[in-house]
């Protein structure tokens, strides 16, 4: 069963009908843009709602992001999960980086048709950037072991790490590993991990 945009609502009853709104406007700019770059499987696309927004809106559901706080979306590809998080959560600020250039354009220009004020948008390979963040996120990027070691060296202290993944993620990770099932309680996740790490 595909899951209908308005069905945010019912998963995230505190978003307003304006941030509802935005992240329906941010899915069909993914789908148009699509088209023509390749940011998430063609075979996706029918599915953007459930196969990508709701596993990167799964952040929120165990991480409110406080306000001010700084967030580094490695390998944002189409912009999930970072922008959709950026979107939910506009008193935090998101950088979003991703080393290549045609995908991090199009995520500026979603960035600038939503007018968000709260992302930055990097064109470059995550060991050249020099600032650290409070939360490191990411998903299907790489292999955790690889992802971890990223956002290891660009996590402030005491901050925290989010993965999500369709893949095995190693008992030696640590954290806790999150079925996304059983926070939506349904098929579209049944496969979606997330692994939350605080690192001191």
């Amino acid at each position: 069963m595909q899951i209908s945009l308005t069905a945010i609502k019912h998963f995230f009853p505190s978003l307003s009908e304006a941030t509802v709104g935005q992240l329906q406007i941010f899915c069909e700019l993914v789908r148009a843009k699509n088209e023509h770059i390749n940011l998430i499987s063609r075979k996706d696309i029918g599915g953007i709602v459930e196969r990508h927004l709701l596993p990167s809106l799964a952040i929120l559901k165990v991480n409110p992001f406080e306000a001010g706080a700084t967030a580094l979306d490695i390998g944002t590809g189409g912009g999930f999960p970072g922008l959709a998080l950026a979107i939910a959560a506009p008193h935090a600020h998101f950088t979003l980086v991703d080393s290549i250039g045609k995908k991090i354009r199009a995520v500026e220009e979603f960035v600038g048709a939503l007018e968000l004020k709260n992302v930055t948008c990097v064109n470059d390979r995550i060991e050249n950037l020099r600032h650290r963040y409070r939360y490191v996120i990411g998903r299907a990027v790489a292999s955790v072991d690889v992802f971890l070691r990223w956002a290891r060296s660009k996590l402030a202290p005491n901050g925290k790490i989010f993965y999500i993944t369709g893949g095995t993620i190693p008992l030696q990770s640590g954290g806790n590993i999150i079925d996304l099932f059983e926070l939506y309680q349904h098929k579209f996740c049944e496969t979606k991990k997330l692994l939350a790490l605080s690192v001191p």
